[in-house]
């Protein structure tokens, strides 16, 4: 059996070190990268079963990305994380599809059942 495939996109490296690490020990598949154009170029290269995209990353942010993803493969499953959740950062996450919206620092117990109900268990 393949195992799902996972993108996380966060320009902060320990952010994306530690998510990547939790989704590895769940048995999911993960790349990472460090801004959106490494995002978009990988999503070129390879099959992913959802992207987790930071909100506010240097150049393009997590809605832009998100918007360029959803050109490209809209069938991708989004879920940001961020350290903003305030109304004004949610509704331009939703608007540009994502499907849920998490709160910095990401905690396990939040995630795990996220990802499983976008894309099931590996």
């Amino acid at each position: 059996m393949v195992s799902q495939r996972i993108l996380v996109v966060d320009d902060d490296r320990s952010a994306c070190a530690a998510v990547s690490r939790m989704l590895t020990g769940e048995g999911y598949s993960v790349d990472t990268a460090e801004n959106g154009e490494a995002a978009l170029a990988a999503m070129r290269h390879a099959d992913y079963d959802l992207a987790i995209l930071d909100y506010q990353m240097p150049g393009m942010d997590g809605v832009e990305l998100c918007q360029k993803m959803r050109e490209m493969k809209p069938e991708i499953p989004a879920v940001f994380v961020t350290a903003f959740t305030t109304i004004d950062k949610v509704f331009p996450a939703f608007s540009a599809g994502a499907e849920r919206v998490l709160a910095k620092p990401v905690d396990i117990h939040e995630l795990v059942p996220v990802v499983q109900e976008l894309i099931g268990k590996p």
